[in-house]
């Protein structure tokens, strides 16, 4: 289905592709794209049907050149003021999103599409790869708050104080991409991981993620706890016969 700038497709049972449709402003993030790609997540939210969202580029060049910088000329103080105030909302909306989220970056991610790729819960990179947080150079400051739980303190700073661009190999020695598809098939290699978690329990992937979200300033003790009281409760263990079914199973033949 195609809905303005926003591509959705479903390339395998529980998966949704969400592409960035602006190939020729190198999928650069419009106001109006990046509610586009909110309201879908709100729908994949609600859609059991969709176990994990694999968010991706058009064209061979680029995951995202960040946000529409024309559009953003456009705008009076005030009005561009309030669309940042919006922006972040949206951001935080997809970073909390309560399914797993891949981000396929084949090409080069800048700017607000670097923020999405670290937002999301896995990084897909190849040789084509070229990840950079840019908002030193423009007097600013981003991903502060979670790059260093990634990647560490040194290489944040690094890449926070540098605004210098990181290869897709460097990229996966770091961590900030979690699987380097070395033959260029940087979407393929996403949506390979994708039907992997797909497979799994969608209750047990909502808990990770939420448990992983939450966990970050409180004790480990606590941390321990919280996972204990999750599995006793919300993800109540079923039958070991049935948990194990395949194991048995096989026992059996």
């Amino acid at each position: 289905m195609t809905s303005g700038d926003l591509r959705r497709s479903s390339p395998a049972p529980g998966v949704l592709q969400l592409d960035l449709a602006r190939p020729d402003v190198h999928n650069a993030i419009s106001l109006g794209l990046q509610r586009e790609l909110d309201a879908a997540l709100a729908d994949a939210a609600g859609d059991p049907a969709v176990r994990v969202v694999v968010l991706a580029g058009d064209g061979p060049a680029a995951f995202s050149a960040g946000y529409d910088l024309k559009e953003l000329r456009a705008m009076t103080p005030d009005t561009g003021a309030l669309s940042m105030l919006e922006r972040d909302e949206l951001l935080w909306r997809y970073f909390t999103f309560p399914k797993p989220t891949i981000a396929a970056v084949h090409g080069m991610a800048y700017g607000a599409g670097t923020l999405l790729a670290v937002c999301s819960d896995l990084r897909v990179g190849g040789p084509g790869t070229s990840i950079t947080v840019t908002a030193a150079k423009y007097g600013g400051a981003n991903l502060t708050w979670v790059l260093d739980t990634l990647i560490g303190a040194g290489q944040t700073r690094d890449l926070l104080m540098t605004s210098r661009a990181v290869s897709g190999e460097e990229a996966f020695r770091m961590g900030l991409v979690s699987r380097y598809a070395a033959d260029g098939d940087v979407l393929g290699s996403a949506l390979e991981a994708a039907e992997q978690i797909a497979a799994q329990p969608p209750e047990s992937m909502r808990e990770i993620k939420s448990l992983l979200l939450e966990g970050p300033g409180n004790g480990l003790r606590s941390r321990y706890d919280r996972e204990n009281a999750v599995s006793r409760t919300t993800l109540r263990p079923r039958p070991v016969e049935e948990m194990f079914s395949s194991y048995f199973g096989s026992r059996a033949q």
